[in-house]
């Protein structure tokens, strides 16, 4: 494991490159089960999901090329397989081998997904999905030989959900209506792939419509889009730090329920077409619910606490009301708050950070941790690095590009 070594309090300023979006680029690369020939995938970044996801790809007969941020994908050649459990539970985009796998195969083995432990997460709406389109579950298989279209209803949004059913649905024989889908910009990434690989998949008012193909998709090709909660972090180590930073190649309008709530906190921001620069220091109490796009992302929730501490608010969470256990690190570089189990909530109240040594305790909660560390003056260690390595691509070389004093080191 490594950690990484903060010696905070310095001002952070610059321009830093944002990556491809690790949100975007895993359901594309579980996607290319669905697929027979050659397929092209750019700007990939090279992170701990996105390695766990190309071997549980490679043990399906997936032969990989890659060079730098370019990834040749050859499915021609697969074969049924029970890719390693500890592959499996790494990652919790594993869970879209029960749209992938079920689609190639015509069966799947119902696994523990792993991911990040900071709420409950179940995979009742991805059962659902699949049965709607003929899917029978016998014991802990989950098989169909053939899909057909149907109608899947969503009572409450769901990624994951919505990404297996059009992962089901774009080679099954018929037409599907999908309804109650979620509209994050990773999911439209996804439905643009699948398009350039051969399905059907029109985006209607209120519903998707996807015309299943009835075989497997042709090779597809795609650029990952740029990673909003990568931009979203950087954006605040500028008021945290008392700096400027400009995040390049960011999408403003992914990010559409997330500025108005930094903007309103008092920090300055100049919004371009692919770019945002933060500055200037928080002065506003703010209450923030994190909702489904385009409402506020819930993986940038903690790391907004940490600009909460600074000027007090709340913070909800209609994704994941328990995603709260970030707050027990926090609590170690002295941000104080008041966990409200019943309604999902928490009151982060003004507070001075100091430096600590903390566990990662998860991907976005490690984030939060770092950005407190930077924030802080003196030296702190975030342990457990790995957690943030998971969706973060060169955060040991990008922040000190912005002035920041961070080292990243393996734990003795």
């Amino acid at each position: 494991m490594k950690k990484f070594v903060v010696e905070g309090g310095r001002r952070l300023c610059g321009s830093v490159k944002i990556s491809g979006a690790k949100n975007a680029a895993l359901p594309i690369l579980f996607s290319l089960l669905l697929t027979r020939g050659e397929s092209y995938v750019e700007n990939l970044p090279d992170i701990g999901d996105v390695r766990v996801a190309l071997a549980i790809l490679s043990s399906y007969g997936v032969k990989l090329r890659r060079t730098g941020e370019s990834l040749i994908a050859d499915t021609r050649d697969l074969t049924d397989a029970e890719p390693d459990e500890s592959l499996v539970r790494a990652i919790r985009a594993s869970s879209y081998l029960l749209g992938g796998a079920l689609a190639r195969f015509g069966r799947v083995t119902i696994r523990s997904y792993g991911g990040c432990n900071f709420a409950d997460r179940p995979i009742d709406m991805h059962l659902s999905a699949a049965e709607a389109l003929g899917a029978l579950r016998d014991g802990d298989q989950l098989c169909a030989q053939t899909l057909r279209g149907g109608r899947i209803v969503f009572e409450k949004i769901s990624v994951g959900a919505t990404v297996n059913a059009l992962l089901l649905a774009a080679t099954a024989q018929g037409m599907t209506e999908i309804y109650g889908a979620a509209k994050e910009p990773h999911v439209g990434a996804l439905i643009s792939f699948l398009n350039s690989a051969g399905a059907d998949i029109r985006e209607e008012e209120g519903s998707l419509t996807v015309h299943g193909t009835g075989g497997l998709l042709s090779g597809g090709r795609t650029a990952i889009i740029p990673d909003a909660i990568e931009a979203g972090t950087y954006l605040l180590a500028a008021p945290l730090t008392g700096g400027e930073i400009t995040v390049a190649g960011a999408i403003p309008s992914h990010l559409g329920g997330f500025l108005p709530k930094l903007r309103e906190s008092g920090v300055r921001l100049k919004i371009g077409e692919n770019e945002i620069t933060a500055s200037g220091l928080p002065t506003s109490s703010v209450c923030v619910t994190a909702s489904p796009h385009p409402g506020f992302p819930t993986d940038l929730q903690p790391q907004f606490s940490v600009l909460l501490s600074q000027v007090g608010g709340r913070i909800r969470d209609s994704v994941f009301p328990e995603r709260f256990g970030y707050l027990s690190a926090l609590s170690a570089f002295g941000v104080r708050s008041d966990l409200q189990k019943q309604n999902g909530s928490a009151v982060i109240y003004p507070s001075e950070l100091k430096n600590s040594i903390v566990y990662s305790p998860d991907l976005r909660g490690g984030a939060a941790c770092l950005l407190a560390a930077l924030a802080a003056e003196g030296e702190s260690e975030i342990r457990a690095a790995d957690n943030i390595l998971r969706g973060y691509l060169g955060m040991q070389e990008k922040l000190p590009a912005l002035g920041a004093c961070v080292a990243l080191r393996e734990e003795t």
